[in-house]
């Protein structure tokens, strides 16, 4: 957002060497005025009245006053100062502070000036910087359906996004400037971003203008300007409506090797699946006394596979509002190796205030990972309680040899996806605090969901 009324051309300027400055006393308190490039600047403020002074006037005619109010400005890169930004040199030779008319937020423009390529603006607001370049070239203005937006606007195949719309006015100014500035006078501005570049309208009764913006960290302005002013090493505050998101080009570049291997992973997982046998071993039923205890029983021999594989047994028994207990140990027939184990099977349902519930089961799984083959039978004990009856119920115990798995084809996808939605919830939380000061924001409020 930066002063651009009646901009002149911005890719040219004059040439050939630097005027001579040019000084004078001021009409209003007679100190003495300096114009740095005479022919070039329409209007000077006074460094110790603040007037604003006409100098194409014969009589320097005074085209404003401020206030004592306006003492406390101040610029970071005071007038005069010089710094070479994108591969040129430029010299400070305006200081402006505006604000919005609506909000009252005000921010800090400085005009800078080579002779050579004419005028730019650098904007700052709480730490942040813009390089503005004025244009010639009028930007399509439109209804964003791929945004969701209002408006947006297209210039040089790009598209930017409407973030502002309002009115600022000019509270204070130093330096000299290529339009007669007036004291709180307003034009209507609109801001459409596309980081890190921003495109900017202004306009008055007479004419509109337009200006590119490029986002400028801190510590490149240091630099340029050579400046050890405090205020410029001090952290940036918030985020400025076209700041570049690190976190967002992260993710674009992780999102593509996430999705890669997540499609390896979803591919070994459908290959150990359709590889697996499931084939049943065992399938042995108990019969029991609900509220009692059943110790020492003891299973038929089954054979398993030569080779190691994973071994499944599924305890599945009728329980309503009560619970069963199974513990015991898988036994090698030969080497006499056990594997103990223990399983609960529990079922609950009722009723209350909120309606129906339930919780457990009826069935219990239980997986024992790399057995070697040979012949096994089970241990068990089995203890049941809380049964309403003693009718005899039936447990029914199924044993299976390599059934397909899930649990590390999750592991992998969820390690797998830790940093990047690490960096996706990053990006997305930079772009809510983005716009988080704009009327035009895509995302929903918790007001809006009220």
């Amino acid at each position: 957002m930066a002063g651009k009324s009646q901009t002149p051309d911005s890719t040219g300027g004059p040439s050939g060497a630097k005027p001579s400055a040019k000084t004078f006393s001021c009409t209003n308190c007679g100190a003495s005025v300096t114009i740095r490039y005479p022919g070039q600047a329409m209007s000077v403020a006074c460094e110790s009245c603040h007037s604003v002074l006409d100098v194409t006037h014969r009589n320097y005619q005074i085209l404003s006053k401020y206030g004592a109010e306006t003492s406390g400005y101040s610029p970071l890169l005071a007038l005069g100062a010089r710094g070479k930004l994108f591969g040129r040199p430029w010299e400070v030779i305006g200081y402006m502070v505006r604000e919005d008319v609506a909000s009252g937020f005000s921010w800090d423009e400085y005009l800078l000036f080579n002779p050579y390529y004419g005028y730019r603006w650098l904007t700052h607001t709480k730490g942040h910087f813009n390089f503005v370049t004025p244009i010639k070239k009028k930007p399509q203005t439109s209804q964003s359906y791929k945004f969701n937006s209002p408006e947006c606007a297209i210039l040089d195949d790009l598209n930017y996004r409407l973030y502002y719309r309002g009115q600022a006015s000019v509270l204070f100014v130093l330096g000299e400037f290529y339009w007669r500035v007036k004291a709180n006078s307003a034009v209507a501005m609109e801001d459409y971003i596309c980081p890190p570049k921003m495109l900017s309208s202004e306009a008055d009764e007479k004419e509109i203008n337009w200006s590119v913006s490029e986002y400028v960290e801190p510590a490149v302005i240091r630099e340029a300007f050579k400046s050890d002013d405090p205020s410029l090493k001090r952290l940036p505050l918030g985020i400025a409506p076209n700041q570049p998101n690190k976190a967002a080009s992260a993710w674009k570049t992780m999102k593509w090797l996430w999705m890669m291997f997540l499609v390896i992973c979803t591919g070994i997982e459908i290959v150990h699946v359709a590889g697996s046998a499931s084939k049943e071993l065992l399938d042995f039923n108990y019969t029991y006394v609900p509220n009692t205890k059943s110790a020492d029983i003891t299973t038929p021999v089954f054979t398993a596979f030569k080779e190691k594989a994973n071994l499944s047994l599924s305890f599945k028994t009728q329980v309503d509002n009560s619970w069963y207990y199974v513990s015991g140990e898988l036994v090698n027939n030969k080497t006499g190796e056990t594997y103990p184990f223990e399983r609960s099977i529990e079922y609950y349902h009722g009723y209350d205030s909120d309606g129906s519930w339930s919780e457990g089961s009826l069935e219990s799984q239980l997986l024992f990972s790399g057995i070697p083959g040979g012949q096994y039978y089970l241990n068990l004990d089995m203890e049941s309680g809380s049964f309403k009856d003693s009718n005899p119920r039936t447990l029914l115990l199924t044993v299976r040899r390599d059934v397909p798995t899930y649990v590390n084809y999750f592991l992998s996808l969820f390690f797998l996806s830790v940093l990047p939605c690490m960096y996706w919830w990053s990006s997305r939380s930079f772009e809510v605090a983005r716009w988080s000061d704009s009327d035009y924001t895509p995302y929903p409020s918790s007001s809006d969901s009220d």
